[in-house]
């Protein structure tokens, strides 16, 4: 197993009394709080301690009699104080919600309608038409929830006339599964993963013991409330008295005026946020902040010292996955010392990791091999998929499908997903280092590397990019981009073809593209795409 070093001196376990489930912790908040801001909304609404729970104790006392312990509940609502107020709500009458994604369509939202069995979905208004298409399929579906005006009184008009159910009578228990969250694998449909009450105390009790916040503090949530991290950022503020700040949607031209105007302390990363955030152009006010630290999973290492030194806060390295909760970490002490290392950091505290080959076998240091997680709070299973909960719960360890190496000190190098390695003339191809290498190019926003069938090479790579906005193939030629990556990496790992998209690439819960998606878009992924070999032939011609 890997040795770790010290984390050093780690800050209090908790803060007040040691919360049993999710909804001890909210009402022991809203009690310590209770005028205290929970939410404040990018557009100024702010939602205090005891309206955040007075309504959820509302909307609670309408479920109570409409959802039996066990039953699943599906929430289709955006970044609005709903959502949380339905995701509690539920918790605490022992039911177990659902997230959709709101950008969700008839084929996506009416797998996880079918598949989960859900009862019953809440839904803002715009989502009616698709709900009321999908409900002949779904024989589950007995109730649909539409969200009202005005915000966040919206679920107060369907629970006129009931009693509310007091959180402090709630019978649920550390081990109900409280949440599912439809993780996409590399291959087949999305898999339900079920979390319980132990999940989500220990993403706090982690964050809180490695970095303490205060009631001073603010986090910023710029992510979709149907993720699962905006609900461990609301649960750790309320743990500390403290608030999150929240953008209605991510948007590169609001960020920092968002930060600025609401005091935030602590920012979440994930996905390409951070190299967003470096193409825009610097401001003579990007110091001009109250930021301490930034959290970012998957830090291209080669900007790693631009977002330092751009705007002076430490980014921190960490990693994760839905099934397995927070894994490893970059402690404070060395951040500094590992910037642009790559790294993501050590073993949180009682968690263990481990690299294996591809027999289960550990393998020896700076070796790749997948990655193996023992430790609290992991996933309790898939819904419906009980020969893939046992591929991935194997003898206590859960298997990530995430590939890593370790150095000699013990610290944690992400490689890329077991099906995310291009095979190309026998050598191996990490897409997630040449994705990397194409994010450094000062116009691409985003990219993504996948495998294409070669008769001769076996496998060859297939590069898809975003370009920065204003940008297109005529200003950004593919030859390029390729002669870009040409300079940066081995001659095997530069990209044969090349696409370009105008639109955001399809994304999991967790924002990590949906490669799968993309290889099933079309069944000749090649045709009518830039090809760098035949861009070489026609210049030796001409030659």
């Amino acid at each position: 197993m890997i040795q770790k070093p010290e984390w050093g001196p780690i800050g209090p376990l908790w803060s007040g009394t040691a919360a049993r489930t999710v909804i001890d912790l909210v009402q022991q908040a809203a009690e310590r709080f209770s005028d205290s801001p929970a939410m404040i909304f990018e557009d100024g609404l702010v939602v205090n301690y005891r309206t955040l729970l007075g309504r959820a104790e509302r909307f609670a006392g309408y479920l109570q009699h409409r959802v039996a312990p066990g039953e699943r509940v599906a929430v289709m609502i955006g970044n609005r104080t709903e959502h949380m107020l339905a995701w509690l709500a539920i918790v605490a009458i022992r039911g177990t919600m659902v997230a959709v994604n709101p950008a969700a369509r008839a084929h996506d939202a009416g797998h996880v309608l079918r598949d989960s069995g859900a009862v019953m979905a809440v839904i803002e208004a715009e989502h009616r038409p698709l709900i009321d298409q999908l409900r002949a399929e779904c024989p589950a579906l007995r109730e649909v929830v539409v969200v009202g005006e005005p915000e966040p009184d919206g679920l107060l008009s369907v629970a006129v006339g009931t009693k509310s159910f007091r959180f402090a009578s709630s019978a649920t228990q550390r081990d109900d599964i409280i949440n599912i969250y439809y993780t996409s694998g590399t291959t087949g449909p999305p898999k339900g993963c079920m979390v319980d009450h132990e999940w989500w105390l220990r993403t706090v009790d982690v964050v809180l013991r490695l970095n303490p916040w205060t009631p001073d503090d603010r986090v910023l949530c710029c992510l979709q409330f149907y993720y699962s991290d905006p609900g461990n950022l609301l649960l750790t503020a309320l743990k500390c008295g403290g608030a999150m700040v929240v953008t209605r949607k991510f948007s590169v031209s609001r960020f920092w005026d968002v930060v600025r105007d609401n005091r935030v302390t602590v920012i979440l990363g994930i996905g390409a946020i951070p190299v967003m955030l470096l193409k825009a152009s610097p401001s003579h006010r990007d110091r001009a902040h109250h930021v301490k630290r930034a959290i970012q999973l998957a830090i291209p290492p080669n900007l790693h010292q631009a977002l330092v030194s751009r705007w002076g806060f430490p980014w921190l390295e960490g990693y994760g996955i839905t099934e397995g909760n927070v894994l490893a970490a970059m402690p404070m002490d060395h951040a500094t010392e590992m910037i642009g290392s790559g790294s993501m950091g050590v073993p949180v505290p009682e968690v263990s990791l481990k690299i294996v080959d591809g027999h289960g076998h550990e393998v020896p240091v700076a070796v790749t091999g997948e990655v193996l997680a023992k430790g609290p709070g992991m996933m309790r299973g898939y819904l419906n998929q009980p020969q893939a909960t046992r591929e991935t719960l194997v003898d206590g360890w859960l298997r990530t499908g995430d590939l890593a190496r370790v150095d000699e000190r013990g610290f944690l190098y992400f490689v890329g997903r077991t099906k995310d390695i291009i095979r190309r003339s026998g050598e191996n191809v990490a897409a997630t280092e040449v994705e990397n290498v194409l994010k450094l190019h000062p116009k691409i926003m985003d990219a993504a590397v996948i495998a294409v069938p070669d008769e001769i090479r076996g496998e060859e790579i297939k590069a898809y990019v975003i370009l920065v906005k204003g940008e297109s193939p005529d200003t950004v030629p593919p030859e390029e981009i390729s002669c870009f990556c040409s300079a940066k990496l081995a001659a095997y790992k530069v990209p044969r073809y090349l696409e370009y998209r105008t639109e955001d690439f399809p994304r999991t819960a967790s924002m990590r593209v949906q490669k799968e998606l993309l290889r099933s878009e079309r069944a000749d992924l090649v045709a009518g795409v830039w090809d760098r070999t035949a861009t070489r032939r026609s210049a030796g011609r001409s030659a």
